[in-house]
């Protein structure tokens, strides 16, 4: 997709999940993100069939959050340091500014749909960048070789897609990010003494 596409569509889905965690989903209509998005009711329309249709993009939302911390993270930091650094910021825009009801949805429905599941799709821009780190992580000995980088991604996804159901499913009444942060650790571990 073209940068400019790409960036209207990505403005589209910030806006409406901005409204979503400060109003609710009930409480946004789709008025209120063409006028938060600046954008045209045609070019909403071009891009989604309609506020339902925005759910699914949480995945977009998270990899644009992969994006900008693409463009800022020390290259030179360990895979071990990147993987803790990224599964933070992610969490904590999460925990910061997704309405917990909207990613129950999202769960639910993921297993149920019939179409594409955005939180497994592994063409995402998140699953591909994770996977490069994980595959420089075992090329330079930093983490063991007893498993692929994709088996590696798999265990890494399944982590956080695990916390994430958890923090829903008790209604984030613990800190999602704090949780993470101390959990994390010993998963990357086993990934330095081999899986």
């Amino acid at each position: 997709m073209p940068r400019k596409r790409r960036s209207t569509k990505n403005r589209i889905i910030k806006s409406a999940w901005n409204l979503f965690y400060k109003n609710g989903y009930d409480n946004t209509t789709v008025e209120d993100i063409i006028a938060a998005s600046k954008t045209s009711k045609g070019t909403f329309y071009h891009y989604f069939k309609g506020k339902e249709a925005l759910l699914n993009s949480l995945s977009d939302l998270f990899d644009q959050k992969y994006e900008e911390l693409a463009s800022t993270i020390d290259p030179d930091m360990s895979a071990y340091d990147k993987l803790l650094l990224l599964n933070h910021e992610l969490f904590y825009m999460i925990e910061s500014s997704v309405d917990i009801h909207l990613l129950a949805y999202l769960y639910s429905s993921q297993l149920i749909t019939r179409d594409k599941k955005s939180l497994a799709d592994n063409k995402r821009f998140y699953y591909k960048w994770i996977t490069e780190i994980l595959d420089e992580a075992l090329k330079n000995g930093e983490f063991e070789n007893t498993s692929s980088a994709e088996e590696l991604m798999d265990i890494y996804a399944m982590y956080e897609r695990a916390l994430l159901y958890d923090w829903a499913l008790f209604k984030g009444k613990f800190s999602l990010t704090k949780h993470s942060d101390k959990l994390l650790p010993h998963v990357l571990d086993v990934f330095v003494k081999g899986v």
